[in-house]
């Protein structure tokens, strides 16, 4: 067993040093990449965001109080999924959905007029007062805003804009490039 082991770290090491003499090859070129495939590591491998069938949806808290948030979307088959969490301080919640989502917004996909986040005051417990944000408003939809592989994150922010002091913004990533959508 011992003699197995050291086979395996010598066939490690004799890679790196195969690899570091020559140069410009790649993984591929070395290892079967049927093998490099089956541990994610092929050049087709999908990573989000991308080309994967699915997209990451989150919800950043960028203010300095805790901030409870209601996010929703429909699915492929036409249901409205919900999700609902409080964040701390400059936490973010994060979830990975699978295509196709028709549609996203922070607040109600049924209802734009319905507030998508409060911010607590005090210790952020369930007896302290808070102040409704203002409805994000726009029903971000696929295709049009947004496509399979990419990322939607809504943010938390203060804002002297605002009657209650704060503003939901989403930034859209695709392909590196992140812009902002407000109402």
């Amino acid at each position: 067993m011992a003699f197995g082991l050291a086979g395996q770290r010598l066939g490690l090491g004799g890679l790196v040093a195969v690899l570091a003499l020559c140069g410009g090859c790649s993984l591929s070129s070395v290892l079967n990449p049927d093998f490099l495939a089956s541990v994610g590591l092929a050049e087709s491998a999908a990573n989000l965001p991308g080309e994967a069938p699915a997209m990451v949806i989150e919800v950043q808290n960028e203010t300095n109080q805790i901030v409870e948030f209601r996010l929703t979307w429909r699915d492929g088959n036409g249901d409205i999924q919900l999700r609902s969490r409080r964040l701390l301080i400059g936490e973010k919640f994060s979830e990975v959905a699978i295509c196709p989502i028709s549609e996203v917004t922070i607040g109600d996909v049924s209802d734009l007029t319905a507030t998508g986040a409060i911010v607590r005051l005090g210790n952020g417990d369930a007896a302290d007062p808070f102040i409704e944000v203002e409805p994000f408003g726009v029903l971000l939809q696929d295709q049009i805003n947004y496509n399979c592989g990419d990322s939607v994150t809504f943010s938390v922010r203060s804002s002297g804009e605002t009657n209650s002091g704060f503003r939901l913004f989403a930034f859209i990533e695709r392909s590196g490039a992140t812009l902002p959508t407000t109402p």
